[in-house]
């Protein structure tokens, strides 16, 4: 309403104006036929009318509110007529101004700019749904016919974004003048192209692609990287209806999802587990599953990262990345609703709001809520997220970014199973148990919270030199945690235990500056970045295991169930009422520097150095109860990097060769003599090689073999009828992986991807020397495959399905009790529109039993269920 009230007064005035005012413009020359000589950079217009006034002695008149001062000119001209300088720097048309001698009346009016056209294809047909967006300005979508129009722009020299989801961006720079300007634009995607686009997406573009920052602290592309990462992108995900961060890895090459007992996502990859997943490059520390309402994408890096990102969260097998959404400079959304198996119930929104007119203040949010039974006869859960993010552009040189996420779920942890030493039986098939039996009780309710915030400040130094400064905090919170451990002790006898977690916070402060530069020292390029980080962990909790030691609950007959007594809240309160447990406080914190550089030699030839220096403090762990503190110790470590990438095709097929060292903080220990051993960083060494290729949509490849040795592992041995501890342990795990991607035909597109991994204790106590590590298994293929109509009637409409073998792991380190292998098919239904989707799934259609193993324990997973939902976007 006000932009209206404005509207209407700015043309009263204007109608006023030409009333009173004659309307001859600039028809004769200035007095002298002044001729302009500038060079300036970074100047506003009144400075350009000043530098102008200064050179030729005419004299300009006008209010100080006709020019947006914040807008800078670069203005390089010779021996160019004033008049020109005029209508070609500030955009003043001969209407604009008034001319007395040699003075210029420059006249108020409204500094707005139309800019409006066409799109067409290759073939010279209408392009629709093609967004077309004024940098710092606004934005607008081509309609049926192709055609677009955006008002309110800014006059002068702009850059206009011409972009259709999947196909290629175009940049362009247009002189808006005041009043309508024409501009057609023509792409060069055919419209067969185009349509595939808006229905399948340009998820399998950008996961071929493969962009990330995250992985070397900078943009290096894919062919020139050494290192291998997987990319999986928010349409993707949406395509496969997942809703949690597990369910994504199923795309990851090799990767086995799990799940932690507390129910964050976790998941094996060449041979071992890892359960921290770091945010837009920093740390977290969750207490909750990742909803993926506000995942942009998910980034999965392989092998050893401690170079980049320390030792307190990285596993030697990988890393998992989430990227958050950002905001975005046009108003747009979607609201999405899903109903499923066992009273599932979701209801999502994503709605981004640019706050000012030149888009240098944006804003976005995601939100979610989640309600969802489980497939036992006990257990369910209802989850919540609310994700705010804020970008703003200072100015040409400085960007800003906050975003949050906040997180709760509320309801029954799932039990984890275990085993005995003297069980008999060698698989979970023997369980004389029904798989809807979950030995749990509706009446131990956990609750659960995570936060995290995220700061990020960019600043340009220069052309060859930016800064970029991160600051994030993660948080958790148990109110109360109740896991159930299950311990199948004799063939129709289970031991119930019950972790109980009363009380706990988690922090986790992490603060990284980064310099990066881009430069060229003679015909070399050098891709540069230094850094510095630190991060410190708090945790604080109370911890009671209700049944480890003396026995607490009476033991579950499986011949018998119906006479196993209930474990209900009540009791395990009166329990814990009589018990003296006092909380323990941990804090740690690490210190770390880093340099890097990518070193091109040539346009084939790129070389990757990397060293790191990390400090790490651990403050030791105090008792309250106790009043003593333990564990306290520092460790100093150095972890190298180097990788090379040799583009046989430029930008189409390269090979590349990786070391990659990563390593685990190990403490102190005291011997069974009582004296003092200091150990080193347990340390991982990865030697990797392979090929990349990237031949457009047709096919994407990975084909890589690794060899990832761990040393300075801990083991123990009798020495004296004592038993000592000595840092001799090794391991070695070796495999190799392949990705595939492609798009064969139109609408057609298939991604695959296969894991082999060999992994043993090559040196380690007798019971588990030569064994594989819990729960990795040894082969694992995962594929995916969509078609989808791009033409006619039923254009949108497409079909998927998904397959996924994981083969035998173990439960126990002597590797006698299989999990055994799995094989997965899943379906999809669905039509899309670029306006609305609606899509309907079935999950493990085979409706097959299968366990999966934490690395710890064993749960088992669901079984055949399905999804129906629906979107509108606007």
């Amino acid at each position: 309403m006000q932009r209206i009230i404005k509207l209407i007064g700015i043309i009263h005035l204007l109608f006023l104006f030409t009333i009173i005012t004659p309307q001859n413009g600039y028809s004769q020359s200035v007095s002298g036929q002044p001729r302009i000589t500038l060079s300036l950079k970074n100047i506003s217009a009144e400075g350009l009318l000043q530098a102008i006034e200064k050179q030729t002695g005419v004299s300009f008149s006008y209010f100080s509110n006709q020019f947006d001062n914040t807008k800078r000119i670069n203005i390089q001209v010779s021996d160019k007529p004033l008049v020109d300088v005029l209508e070609d720097e500030l955009g003043l048309d001969p209407q604009s101004y008034r001319i007395d001698g040699r003075h210029i009346s420059i006249r108020a009016q409204p500094q707005t700019a139309v800019l409006q056209g066409r799109i067409t294809t290759q073939e010279g047909r209408p392009a629709s749904y093609v967004t077309v967006s004024v940098v710092k300005g606004r934005s607008a979508m081509s309609n049926e016919e192709g055609y677009y129009s955006i008002d309110q722009l800014a006059i002068g020299t702009q850059t206009v974004h011409v972009k259709l989801l999947g196909a290629d961006l175009q940049r362009h720079e247009i002189r808006l003048k005041n009043g309508v300007n024409t501009q057609n634009f023509a792409l060069s995607s055919s419209a067969q192209q185009l349509s595939e686009v808006l229905v399948v997406g340009n998820k399998y573009q950008i996961s071929s692609k493969k962009e990330s920052e995250s992985v070397a602290r900078t943009e290096i592309p894919y062919l020139q990287n050494p290192q291998v990462y997987s990319v999986i992108d928010k349409e993707l995900i949406k395509e496969q209806m997942a809703v949690s961060l597990d369910e994504a890895f199923r795309n990851v090459p090799g990767a086995a999802p799990s799940k932690t007992g507390a129910g964050m996502p976790a998941f094996f990859s060449r041979g071992f587990q890892t359960s921290e997943n770091f945010r837009n490059g920093m740390a977290t520390y969750l207490r909750t599953g990742i909803d993926l309402a506000n995942v942009e994408r998910v980034e999965a890096i392989k092998g050893p990262s401690s170079t980049f990102f320390g030792a307190q969260m990285t596993s030697f097998g990988g890393i998992i990345n989430y990227v958050t959404k950002k905001p975005l400079d046009k108003f747009t959304g979607e609201v999405g609703y899903t109903v499923g198996s066992w009273n599932l119930n979701r209801l999502a929104a994503d709605v981004n709001i640019p706050l000012t007119q030149n888009n240098d203040l944006l804003f976005r949010f995601n939100a979610a809520r989640q309600q969802e039974n489980s497939f036992q006869y006990q257990g369910g859960n209802t989850s919540m997220i609310f994700a705010p993010s804020i970008f703003y552009r200072v100015n040409d040189k400085l960007e800003l970014t906050l975003d949050a996420d906040f997180s709760s779920n509320k309801g029954i942890t799932p039990a984890g199973w275990f085993i005995s030493n003297s069980l008999d039986q060698t698989s979970f098939k023997d369980l004389n148990l029904s798989y809807r039996e979950s030995l749990n009780d509706n009446s131990l309710v956990s609750q659960q919270q995570s936060s995290n915030i995220f700061l990020q400040a960019n600043y340009k130094i220069s052309d060859q030199w930016t800064s970029e400064t991160k600051y994030a905090w993660g948080n958790g919170a148990y109110d109360d945690l109740y896991i159930f451990d299950m311990i199948w002790y004799k063939t129709d006898s289970v031991d119930r235990i019950l972790r109980a977690f009363t009380d706990e916070t988690t922090a986790r402060h992490n603060f990284q500056q980064n310099v990066k530069g881009n430069f060229k020292i003679g015909n070399v390029l050098n891709r540069p970045v230094i850094g510095v980080d630190w991060v410190g962990n708090f945790r604080y909790t109370r911890y009671d295991g209700l049944g480890y030691g003396a026995k607490v609950f009476q033991s579950v007959d499986l011949n018998h169930i119906a006479d196993a007594p209930p474990i209900r809240i009540e009791q395990v309160n009166t329990i814990l009422a009589g018990r003296n447990t006092g909380f323990n406080q941990t804090s740690q914190d690490t210190y770390g520097a880093y340099i890097a550089d990518v070193i091109s030699l040539s346009n084939q030839l790129h070389i990757s150095l990397g060293l790191r220096f990390d400090h790490f403090v651990n403050g030791g762990t105090y008792n309250t109860q106790t009043r003593v503190t333990t564990g306290e110790y520092t460790q100093n470590t150095l972890s190298p990097r180097l990788g090379f990438s040799w583009e046989v095709l430029p930008e189409k097929i390269s090979v590349f060769g990786n070391y990659i060292n990563g390593f685990k903080n190990i403490g102190n220990q005291i011997q069974p003599d009582q004296s003092v051993s200091v150990f080193k960083a347990q340390l991982a060494n990865q030697l990797e090689g392979g090929t990349k290729i990237a031949l457009g949509t047709k096919l994407n490849a990975t084909l890589t073999y690794y060899n990832i040795e761990v040393s300075n592992s801990v083991m123990n041995r009798l020495v004296d009828n004592m038993n000592f501890y000595f840092q001799e342990g090794k391991q070695k795990s070796e495999g190799f992986e392949v990705e595939l991607m492609s798009n064969p035909l139109a609408g057609l597109n298939i991604l695959g991807s296969y894991g082999y991994n060999h992994n043993r204790f090559v040196k380690a106590n007798a019971n588990v020397e030569g064994k594989r590590a819990l729960g990795t298994p040894e082969h694992v293929v995962n594929l995916w495959a969509t078609y989808a109509l791009l033409n006619g009637p039923l254009k949108g409409l497409g079909v998927g399905s998904g397959f996924s073998y994981v083969s035998d792991s173990f439960l126990d380190a002597s590797n006698n009790f299989v999990l055994n292998g799995y094989n997965l098919l899943d379906a999809t239904l669905y039509y899309n529109h670029p306006k609305f989707r609606v899509s309907v799934k079935g999950n493990n259609l085979l409706d097959v039993q299968y366990w999966v193993s934490d690395g710890y324990y064993a749960r088992p997973q669901r079984p055949a269920n399905f999804l129906a939902s629906l979107a509108y976007r606007f």
